[in-house]
């Protein structure tokens, strides 16, 4: 179990006195503790679920990764039995107080909740801090269901370390795909007037990463179609999102479409393209000035993991999936893009990054 000294401000300061963690969040890093806390205060309280969403990914992945602070889940329980499991983790945690967001949850269409926890905060004692349960309620469509233990160097664990059912690398892979899709059924732009810029970004961060750890591209193809799938059914009650007639292969062009925008940089072509790249850099700043363990997400790190995510992307184009191949050093002078439509890319081979050029290489031959 998650240990009680995980909540503490001597252990969560410990990690800034880390050199590769010396510029983290901390009041960050506190909201995620207490969030893999409220996750295993679920599943000890009865709570059938399948995590999924960015924070599984702190522990699916085990370096590299993003901080992140809400717990999304798939269940198919019934809401009377949700809100007595959320009452009994009230009675055996430290959260003192949930609430439902009823302007968001239990409506047609997405078949959604939200909740927020609250808990005492050791940096700020004046405000509660909050973490956000969404849940989905379906079945999970994920092909791969595996058993991950709550346990990262980000806690302070028991030894009867508790598991959680999440999907397995490949699986999570296709879903995070149909996310990042502003035009379709992923994050848009805007919600409102509100400018969801930088969560789409956590996604390209999220999938850059995932990309690497790829084992099965069948999986990743079954995973994408079945939430593909999903996501078209939810929206098809919305007369406007129907009458598009959207596929699977719209939604796979569209990313790849967002893509190239991030690669073309300040030389996309028409004004609307133009305006989607400065939205897109701006929420690469203000991710990667927040929400990483290690490292950075400037630009150049996002047009490495658009790279990889455009070539996946062509490859589930195919009518079956193949294998992906991976840069390994490979000597890319003599690779030329002679497609007249994606020739801009051969500049990216003077990028000191060569994964940059080959991943797209490797997407226009599929294209």
């Amino acid at each position: 179990m998650v240990n009680n000294k995980s909540f503490t401000k001597e252990w969560l300061d410990s990690f800034r006195a880390k050199k590769e963690h010396k510029g983290i969040n901390v009041t960050i890093l506190e909201k995620m503790v207490h969030a893999l806390s409220l996750l295993e205060h679920l599943k000890l309280a009865g709570l059938d679920l399948v995590f999924k969403g960015g924070t599984s990914l702190v522990l699916l992945l085990e370096e590299g990764n993003r901080f992140s602070i809400d717990i999304d889940i798939i269940s198919s329980v019934e809401r009377k039995k949700l809100e007595e499991i959320l009452d009994a983790v009230l009675g055996n945690s430290h959260f003192s107080k949930n609430t439902l967001n009823e302007r968001r949850s239990y409506k047609e269409g997405i078949p959604k909740a939200h909740y927020t926890f609250e808990f005492n905060s050791v940096y700020n004692p004046n405000v509660p801090g909050t973490i956000l349960l969404d849940i989905l309620f379906d079945s999970p469509h994920y092909p791969e269901l595996i058993e991950t233990s709550i346990n990262t160097p980000w806690l302070s664990v028991d030894e009867d370390v508790t598991t959680i059912t999440t999907p397995s690398v490949n699986s999570i892979c296709g879903d995070k795909l149909t996310a990042f899709a502003p035009e379709t059924i992923g994050i848009p732009y805007y919600k409102a007037d509100q400018l969801f810029a930088m969560e789409i970004c956590k996604q390209l961060f999220d999938l850059g990463k995932l990309f690497e750890s790829i084992t099965d591209m069948a999986t990743v193809k079954k995973s994408f179609s079945a939430f593909a799938k999903a996501e078209l059914s939810y929206r098809s009650s919305d007369k406007d999102f129907s009458n598009r007639k959207l596929t699977e292969t719209n939604v796979l062009w569209d990313s790849i479409n967002t893509c190239a925008i991030i690669a073309k940089r300040e030389r996309n072509p028409t004004a609307e393209t133009k305006k989607k790249f400065t939205d897109l850099n701006l929420g690469i700043r203000s991710f990667g000035s927040a929400f990483l363990m290690t490292g950075n997400f400037r630009i150049e790190e996002a047009m490495a993991a658009s790279a990889r995510v455009a070539y996946i992307n062509a490859i589930l184009l195919q009518p079956k999936a193949i294998d992906i191949e991976y840069y390994k050093g490979q000597d890319i002078s003599e690779l030329i893009i002679e497609n007249e439509d994606w020739a801009f890319l051969n500049r990216l081979k003077r990028q000191p990054d060569k994964s940059i050029f080959y991943y797209w290489y490797k997407a226009v031959e599929l294209l």
